[in-house]
């Protein structure tokens, strides 16, 4: 029986190690690349990273792209103002987002019959709400609620190794900026906007864990339904 994951992937440095170091692993790899219709672009760049892939690990990947728009209306945008009241941080776009495509991607996982799932949250970043070691707890538990395990592969790698070995790879790695890689993955103009004294200046955002907490609990239910309306049987 093959061995299958899926990983969510932008086609930035962190996820394409992530692809690199599951395919090693793993008979298949599904790539999962998410569009929430407000603020992102440049969606086109994933795909472009999926055929590099492609000519270094044939028959090992495959690609898929999908529209969450639907969902992230009724994750956040429908109830955006209230929330911003409720929450003190402007951490609810993007974790509201990165839960977004963690249900569509239990909903692929469930109907694919893959056990397996994975992104590239990575240590170097954890200053990001979606990529502290809290809210990934909160997403394995997720995962877990659907049988399902869910992998961070990449989490204790540095970025200057994960570099290194996709240059020997002949990956591109576009323009590097300050700590980042400009024009290889898609962008979201809100994310860059929430994080830009993180990104320029060093100076991370607080992100109070039971507001993390409280959001992840209050947002559940709506990702549940999501979920069991799109799988085959309907119910897990």
């Amino acid at each position: 029986m093959k061995k299958e994951i899926s990983l969510m992937f932008s086609g930035g440095i962190d996820s394409t190690y992530a692809a690199v170091k599951l395919a090693k692993q793993f008979d298949h790899v599904y790539l999962l690349t998410y569009c929430n219709g407000y603020g992102h672009y440049k969606i086109k760049r994933a795909k472009q990273r999926y055929f590099e892939l492609k000519k270094r690990f044939p028959e090992k990947f495959s690609f898929e792209y999908s529209p969450i728009k639907d969902l992230f209306e009724d994750v956040l945008i429908k109830n955006l103002d209230k929330d911003s009241e409720k929450y003190s941080s402007g951490f609810i776009w993007c974790l509201g987002c990165k839960l977004t495509m963690h249900a569509t991607t239990i909903i692929f996982n469930k109907n694919n019959h893959i056990k397996f799932a994975a992104d590239g949250s990575s240590q170097d970043t954890n200053d990001m709400v979606e990529q502290t070691p809290f809210a990934l707890s909160l997403i394995k538990d997720f995962y877990k609620r659907y049988n399902l395990e869910f992998e961070i592969p990449v989490y204790k790698i540095t970025r200057d190794e994960k570099r290194k070995t996709l240059a020997r790879l002949g990956f591109k790695l576009g323009i590097k900026l300050f700590d980042r890689h400009i024009g290889i993955q898609p962008k979201c103009i809100p994310g860059e906007l929430y994080y830009s004294p993180l990104l320029i200046m060093g100076r991370p955002p607080f992100h109070q864990t039971r507001e993390v907490y409280r959001f992840y609990k209050e947002k559940l239910p709506i990702l549940k339904e999501c979920i069991n309306n799109k799988t085959k049987k309907g119910k897990n």
